[in-house]
């Protein structure tokens, strides 16, 4: 019982920043702009989260701060995609490289350390322990004791569940990259809803990184990402747009990178262990690609065809 506890709570865990970034990019599908860094910023606000809490020793005021600042880079990045019409795909492939290789070199040159930024001033977003959930059994322990937010994001999804049949933003969203004519026509402003979109992504993107760096590790480190903005951004095109099929993909990506934590090496050999998350993305993509080639090829192909 224990070990499933284990299980599924590190589960959830590790989902959160996955789920984050995938429902930021999930805006940028809608769109037909969709942004492939979202590793690059992920990385991003990694860092800036840990340099603002080093700072201000406050883990709101870094949530707060790498937030804005994510918005703010969002902003410029749909202005470059939609205003001035440069490739999306190779603007993100070009966020990728820049978040690999400006953390590191901001980590050097700022604080002249290589490999890992920590302290004691660094500050660890808490864990919340649910009033009554928390007492019961097998349910409370995984349920209960995760950071604000892994509950922010599944908050999100129920309510990005609603508003894609009861807003009209969404709506609009979708219109910019599906029927962005008859938007226009209607008096909708497409490029607005684009630059929106990112926005909306690298915010989210920016909370991703601030989970694994206060929320999970409290620290910074060189590429700690791992590849999770990849996984994130698979899970996007292959739910096809839809919300609930990509919180499920996001969850199981997550209980694969819990099962390479709690399995014991003496079951399975470390580096096998490790390889299970990406073994599992691999699988999935392929069975995906199988059963849903239209749906995914329409979120991809814009892309595609602007190369």
């Amino acid at each position: 019982m224990e070990w499933f506890e284990a299980f599924f709570g590190s589960g959830i865990r590790f989902t959160t920043p996955i789920l984050l970034a995938a429902l930021g990019g999930l805006f940028t599908a809608w769109t037909r702009d969709l942004n492939v860094g979202l590793e690059g910023a992920m990385i991003f606000g990694a860092f800036f989260g840990v340099m603002i809490g080093l700072n201000s020793e406050s883990w709101v005021m870094a949530v707060v701060l790498t937030t804005f600042l994510g918005v703010m880079s969002g902003l410029i990045f749909g202005y470059i995609v939609a205003e001035l019409k440069v490739n999306v795909f190779v603007a993100g492939i070009a966020l990728n490289v820049l978040g690999a290789g400006g953390t590191v070199y901001l980590l050097r040159s700022l604080f002249g350390v290589k490999g890992t930024l920590s302290g004691e001033s660094v500050p660890s977003i808490p864990r919340v322990d649910l009033p009554v959930i928390s007492e019961i059994p097998f349910f409370g322990p995984i349920l209960s004791g995760h950071t604000v937010l892994t509950y922010f994001s599944w908050v999100l999804v129920a309510f990005l569940i609603w508003a894609v049949h009861g807003t009209k933003l969404v709506r609009h969203l979708k219109a910019s990259g599906e029927h962005p004519a008859a938007l226009a026509t209607a008096g909708g402003k497409v490029n607005g809803m684009r630059i929106f979109a990112q926005a909306w992504c690298f915010a989210l993107c920016a909370l991703a990184g601030v989970q694994l760096s206060l929320g999970q590790l409290s620290l910074f480190t060189e590429g700690m990402t791992s590849g999770i903005g990849f996984v994130a951004l698979a899970a996007v095109i292959f739910s096809r747009g839809r919300v609930p099929l990509l919180a499920i993909m996001c969850f199981g990506f997550g209980l694969s990178s819990a099962a390479s934590v709690v399995i014991s090496d003496d079951i399975i050999p470390p580096q096998f262990a490790q390889m299970t998350p990406y073994v599992v993305a691999m699988i999935g993509l392929i069975i995906f690609a199988r059963t849903s080639k239209g749906s995914a090829m329409r979120i991809a192909t814009p892309v595609m065809d602007k190369l």
